[in-house]
């Protein structure tokens, strides 16, 4: 802005010295600065003023003001740029959308409902039982609980995995109790604080455990997690 406003004053004094008839260059410089001005302060694109520019730079040309050399030039219009991006378009065919992971209804791949999030359950043994539910692992003292979910994320490292976590904060939790054969005095159940992560890079890949492990969408959610648990689930997941 401490630009602009210096071109003001600039732009005003050569418009007063166009006074002077023999001084016929001082007018066309005010409407310069003038003009340079209303492009300053305007919200033109970056398209739009070249768009702007390349026209005004057609009308010279047609009357006669551009020199030999710029008659000669080769320029790349922008229009031309634009038929140029209109048949690109037009020859451009989307990939498939159902992929033979679809096709096969695999769970176990990431490549599969590429329109939705899944979200990615592991089959855990609680007690006696086969459990399916979010990646999870014990709070260790001296940990945050995000670094608990970062460590978890961590322990699938063979994975290479990469994911983003959303916040330091959980953004829901859940508790239960332990099946009768594990509880004791001092332990009868636990609670769990979830975190969002969204996956960078990397997939999940178990050697010799296979059927451990789904990608799933919000909606197939309720053919693996328990009823009281789905609910807790459901309630931080947003389809985005």
């Amino acid at each position: 802005m401490a630009l602009a406003g210096r071109v003001v004053p600039a732009a005003a004094t050569a418009g007063l010295e166009a006074a002077d008839p023999i001084a016929g260059r001082g007018e066309g410089s005010a409407t310069a600065g003038g003009i340079e001005i209303e492009i300053e302060r305007s919200l033109y694109s970056d398209h739009e003023l070249r768009a702007l520019d390349e026209a005004q730079q057609l009308a010279k040309k047609k009357s006669d003001l551009y020199g030999e050399e710029e008659d000669e030039r080769n320029i790349l219009l922008l229009q031309d740029l634009e038929d140029m991006w209109e048949q690109k378009f037009l020859q451009f065919k989307p990939g498939a959308r159902i992929t033979e992971a679809d096709v096969k209804n695999d769970r176990t791949s990431l490549h599969r409902k590429l329109d939705r999030n899944l979200i990615l359950l592991i089959k855990e043994k609680l007690g006696d039982q086969d459990v399916w539910m979010l990646p999870q692992a014990e709070w260790q003292p001296g940990e945050t609980l995000r670094q608990t979910a970062e460590r978890t994320l961590a322990t699938l490292s063979e994975n290479n995995m990469e994911a983003k976590f959303l916040g330091n904060a959980p953004c829901g939790h859940y508790k239960f109790k332990f099946p009768q054969a594990m509880r004791t005095e001092s332990s009868l159940g636990a609670k769990i604080f979830f975190f969002k992560a969204l996956l960078l890079t990397g997939d999940f890949f178990e050697a010799g455990k296979k059927g451990h492990h789904v990608w799933v969408s919000k909606e197939e959610l309720g053919d693996y997690l328990k009823p009281k648990y789905l609910a807790q689930v459901r309630r931080f997941l947003l389809d985005l």
